[in-house]
């Protein structure tokens, strides 16, 4: 049996997840800026990463995440960023996380699934597990009186 995963947050959670993130399929899906005007200060897989940080550390807004980026050394390095002292500003991870888009998830999520998926054996009978974001939300329609 594989040993339980780190607590949520910590520098051995992140080093653990970190090559999981699939850098080279994402920058390829939304490739950077390259139109005239200034170079693109990010690459995508490092917009990505800030964005898993968001769910993987206690600092559940992109306003706390900018914030706390320069003093964390473990969440610099998992999201690659080389400079301490130049992040990305919240509204930059706003913008990039509105280009993502769900089809964009959909398809990482795609991407990390397809070794697992090709690992079962075929004859092997598999369950499907609904996740609560799959079934609509609880509204006054649906509440009896």
């Amino acid at each position: 049996m594989n040993p339980p995963l780190p607590a949520t947050g910590t520098a051995a959670l992140l080093a653990q997840l970190s090559d999981f993130v699939p850098d080279d399929f994402i920058n390829g899906l939304l490739p950077s800026h390259r139109g005239q005007g200034r170079r693109a200060g990010w690459s995508s897989a490092q917009l990505f990463r800030l964005l898993l940080l968001g769910l993987l550390t206690p600092a559940h807004s992109f306003n706390l995440l900018v914030e706390l980026l320069p003093e964390q050394r473990a969440w610099r390095r998992f999201a690659r960023l080389p400079n301490h002292r130049r992040v990305p500003t919240a509204s930059i991870l706003h913008e990039f996380r509105h280009r993502l888009g769900v089809g964009a998830l959909r398809r990482i999520n795609g991407h990390l699934l397809l070794p697992l998926l090709e690992g079962l054996a075929p004859e092997r009978k598999t369950v499907a597990l609904l996740d609560s974001t799959d079934l609509p939300a609880a509204t006054s329609s649906y509440k009896k009186s």
